[in-house]
């Protein structure tokens, strides 16, 4: 039996030390995920300027030289050719040129619309200058003069409008005390009457003089709405004291002049009523022009907010990029040679309509060996001729040679039944040992960025047409619409909806 209870207070002593180790582990687990940020599960980059690199890749031959045509990129009248057959020429040289003038001067116009765009972002970013303030502020204090010169007409209006109510309140008594006097129903009806007149007289009165006395807008609008009240009041007494004069023994009783009096007074007041009611609209407008006035004042010496800056800056991109495609429509118009060789013939004159991709020019390359390339479809839309391309042989694969796109032929090749567009680059500095049939392996650089705001592509999401990617804000995921420029191989451009510094989700851990 004491082996027993030995052999209990062991396994009871075991079981304790394994419980107290599970409670351990639990806690430090619960407290391990109670402290566990919701970021620590995500990838997070900040958004940064550099460089967005578009290239197109590809696998193509070395060819023969052949004779190369080339034309204009757009319609146009060709104001000058330069060049005959059998002159040599360098690359750069100006073979033939279209007329300009349209272009230039919508060039012209774009770069006046990128100042001011520039002008506007920039003032946004350095605040107005003390001149700018100067006029908010002379809105302010005119609007101030013009609400204050309303109350003040306002005031006028109500003392004008007290003196009416005491003329009729006059009028009133003098009737009343003439025909009134004794106690029949009429009687009661105008001594009644008589008395509400004389108690709004008294509360237009009590309004008046605080309005007076303090001056203050709040005040003075709020007796004349008031005094509005005790007029409509007093409109309806007299209504009251005029009809009990037509009724019974007063119809003959009461004077026409006493009548006529009643209804001067009926007008007047009606007058007064509208004229009060003239200035409270008057002082209503001048203080919603003020507020407006201060409004702005506060808004034009205010910070500039994130999302007016992306704004202003989404302005200036648009403006800088219209520059850009009326420059390159500018330089389109200058045919060039794209390498050192020698015109064989030329295929148009000074005068004429040439139409895009018409030959216009016909040149020899004095290299030897040009690169034939077969280009998809989904990527020839963004090669250029002038292009810079980085050529690999598989003979040579140490070495690098830089050429330049020369033509795209516009016909279509069908490949296992894929579209593709011939590209012939030109093969400047080639080696002796270059054979005709080497493959080669090119990378077109086809548009670069450098300083621009950018991130990663895989980070960027369309939804219904909208760009969006995720952010961190005050520690809280959320997602973001964005504008995308250039699209590169790794990259994408953001115009507008970041800044630089900001946190963004790249992926999960």
């Amino acid at each position: 039996m004491k082996i027993f209870k030995i052999f209990n207070v062991k396994i009871s002593r075991t079981w304790f030390i394994i419980l107290a180790i599970i409670f351990v582990i639990a806690g430090y687990f619960i407290i391990s995920n109670a402290l566990k940020s919701p970021l620590d599960s995500y990838v997070t980059e900040k958004v940064s300027a550099g460089e967005v690199l578009q290239e197109v890749s590809e696998t193509g031959s070395v060819k023969s030289t052949n004779d190369i045509s080339l034309g204009f990129k757009t319609t146009g009248k060709i104001s000058r050719i330069y060049v005959a057959a059998g002159n040599n020429i360098k690359p750069g040289d100006i073979l033939a040129e279209l007329d300009s003038s349209q272009t230039s001067a919508q060039l012209q116009n774009a770069k006046a619309a990128l100042d001011v765009a520039n002008n506007q972002y920039n003032k946004l970013l350095n605040g107005l200058t003390l001149e700018d303030i100067k006029i908010y502020e002379d809105a302010v204090s005119s609007a101030t003069h013009d609400l204050n010169s309303a109350d003040d007409s306002a005031l006028n209006t109500l003392n004008d409008v007290y003196t009416k109510i005491y003329n009729a309140y006059a009028a009133v008594t003098t009737i009343q005390s003439s025909y009134f006097s004794t106690s029949d129903q009429e009687g009661i009806k105008v001594q009644d009457a008589r008395k509400n007149i004389n108690d709004n007289l008294q509360n237009v009165k009590t309004y008046l003089d605080s309005a007076q006395k303090s001056q203050t807008s709040s005040n003075i609008d709020s007796a004349i709405s008031r005094v509005i009240l005790s007029l409509n009041n007093i409109y309806a007494d007299l209504n009251i004291i005029r009809n009990q004069c037509d009724l019974g023994i007063y119809y003959t009783k009461v004077s026409s002049a006493d009548k006529t009096i009643l209804d001067n007074q009926r007008g007047y007041i009606n007058t007064a009523t509208a004229s009060v009611t003239t200035s409270q609209q008057d002082v209503a407008s001048y203080k919603i022009a003020l507020q407006t006035a201060k409004d702005n004042l506060a808004l034009k010496t205010a910070s500039a907010r994130p999302e007016d800056i992306d704004i202003y800056k989404a302005q200036v991109s648009q403006a800088e990029a219209n520059v850009n495609l009326y420059q390159s429509q500018l330089s389109d118009n200058y045919l060039r040679s794209p390498i050192n060789g020698r015109i064989t013939k030329v295929n148009a004159k000074g005068g004429e309509i040439i139409s895009p991709n018409e030959s216009v020019i016909n040149l020899l390359s004095s290299e030897p060996f040009q690169i034939k390339v077969d280009i998809y479809e989904q990527d020839i839309v963004n090669v250029k001729v002038a292009d810079k391309v980085n050529i690999t042989l598989v003979a040579f694969p140490k070495q690098i040679f830089e050429g330049k796109v020369l033509l795209i032929d516009p016909a279509e090749k069908i490949v296992d039944n894929v579209v593709y567009y011939e590209v012939t680059i030109d093969f400047p500095g080639q080696l002796e040992s270059v054979k005709s049939g080497m493959t080669a392996d090119i990378v077109i650089q086809t548009n670069k960025k450098e300083n621009v705001l950018r991130v990663p592509k895989s980070v960027v999401e369309n939804i219904d047409g909208k760009e969006f990617l995720q952010i961190v804000n005050k520690g809280n995921i959320e997602n973001r619409e964005v504008t995308t420029g250039l699209e590169g191989n790794d990259y994408y451009e953001i115009i507008s909806g970041l800044l630089e510094g900001d946190t963004i989700i790249t992926g999960k851990r």
